[in-house]
């Protein structure tokens, strides 16, 4: 048996597709998405904001003065947004490197010379007063929330809170913002974090868009390992190669074979699966929390469904090798639509199939991959997990059960 098991690793070793698909494959994606998404896990905002401002009476009234001089704070050359006659400032075109937001803000006399300003794209949202100093936020009719709004929107959220909490406290304690350092203290509590909301973490590690792309890779990649017992069995088939035919009149049983090639296969996936894993936690900076250990013991669940996959897959009597070959690519193409691989549509179809097809996902080897590095990662209990460790088992189970019977000893017309 450890004769046959170290023969079938060193022949599928040199074997320059299993290395390309199986090892180098993977981290190239990871790093193709490390390049595209690693702008979504930066909290600095790197660009200048086109911001369009109606410099009309109520911008200029006292009300606003908070506004104005909150915009003076973000804008791109720092200086004031009105002039001692209350009109807009020109803003230079340098920008301050260590400012978190930079504003290019131009200055419209009312809301129509705004308004056309914003559709014939010279800036991309609005900010006015209302008449009690309120900032109001226009944005184009074709907006599609994008960062720069989301920002933007944040701050002058911010604002309205800490205008209307001083004003509450105002009313309530007038004498509490009459010393400066008071009206100073209360600024800098409301300059924080904690005002209004708090933020709690709910989850175990602080949720990443780009990490259900990387588990979605490692789910691909398993699959893909798939053509690593493919390859064994082939050489296994007396009607596919005259090694086929050798080893089927040697001594050794078929399912002695299978059983090799398939142990063989495995700790090839395997030892792939924990590279690419490897990969994703030093350089892409993938986290699991301390449970490190147990996405090994996902890597050997994902290797050993895709062993049984590709086993079944070839182990088939009746399709040729070619087309069994294209049943294979194909069929990991397809599985790892619904696991979110091709991105955010696919992510959008992912979460519709679990809500409203939640057995279509069950039973996709992908899906089921990808789900286990998910739960681990973000759930506290492990029951999710061991769950889907038991259906990738089950899953093995049925595949090479079925591999196991189309291998049995066959006769041949010719070979």
């Amino acid at each position: 048996m450890l004769t046959l098991i170290g023969y079938n690793i060193r022949s599928t070793l040199r074997n320059s597709t299993v290395v390309i698909w199986v090892v180098v494959f993977p981290i190239l994606l990871a790093t193709l998405l490390m390049v595209m998404l690693g702008d979504m896990t930066s909290n600095r905002y790197l660009g200048t904001i086109e911001l369009g401002v109606v410099t009309d009476d109520a911008f200029a009234s006292d009300e606003a003065t908070g506004l104005r001089e909150l915009l003076a704070g973000l804008a791109s050359d720092g200086g004031e947004v009105l002039d001692a006659a209350g009109g807009l400032m020109e803003s230079s075109d340098s920008q301050d490197e260590d400012a978190p937001l930079g504003l290019a803000l131009t200055g419209y006399e009312n809301d129509e010379a705004a308004r056309q300003g914003l559709l014939a794209g010279e800036v991309e949202m609005v900010v006015g007063a209302d008449a009690d100093g309120m900032p109001e936020l226009t944005v184009p009719p074709s907006s599609m929330n994008g960062t720069e709004e989301s920002v933007v929107q944040a701050v002058l959220d911010r604002y309205v809170q800490a205008s209307q909490a001083a004003s509450e406290l105002a009313a309530a304690d007038p004498e509490a913002l009459s010393a400066p350092e008071a009206a100073m203290r209360l600024a800098r509590d409301m300059a924080g974090d904690d005002v209004a909301t708090e933020q709690l973490d709910i989850m175990r590690v602080e949720p990443r868009m780009a990490t259900r792309f990387y588990y979605a890779v490692l789910g691909f990649s398993s699959i893909m390992g798939s053509k690593v017992a493919a390859l064994m069995v082939e050489r296994m088939r007396a009607n596919m190669s005259p090694v086929g035919m050798r080893m089927q009149v040697s001594s050794a049983r078929p399912a002695r074979q299978l059983l090799a090639a398939l142990i063989a296969s495995w700790l090839i996936v395997f030892a792939c699966l924990i590279v690419a894993l490897a990969y994703m936690v030093v350089v892409a900076g993938v986290s699991f929390a301390g449970r490190e250990a147990l996405a090994l013991a996902a890597c050997a669940a994902c290797a050993l469904v895709s062993c049984a996959f590709g086993a079944f897959v070839w182990s088939l009597p009746w399709p040729s090798q070619t087309a069994k070959d294209i049943i294979l690519t194909l069929s990991a193409l397809a599985l790892s639509l619904p696991a979110g691989l091709y991105g955010d549509p696919a992510m959008a179809l992912s979460d519709w199939l679990t809500a409203h097809l939640p057995w279509l996902q069950t039973i996709n080897p992908v899906v089921q991959a990808t789900n286990a590095f998910y739960t681990l990662t973000y759930y506290d209990s492990l029951a999710p997990f061991a769950a889907t460790l038991v259906t990738l088992g089950a899953m093995a189970a049925v595949l090479f059960g079925a591999s196991a019977f189309f291998m049995r000893r066959q006769r041949y017309a010719s070979l």
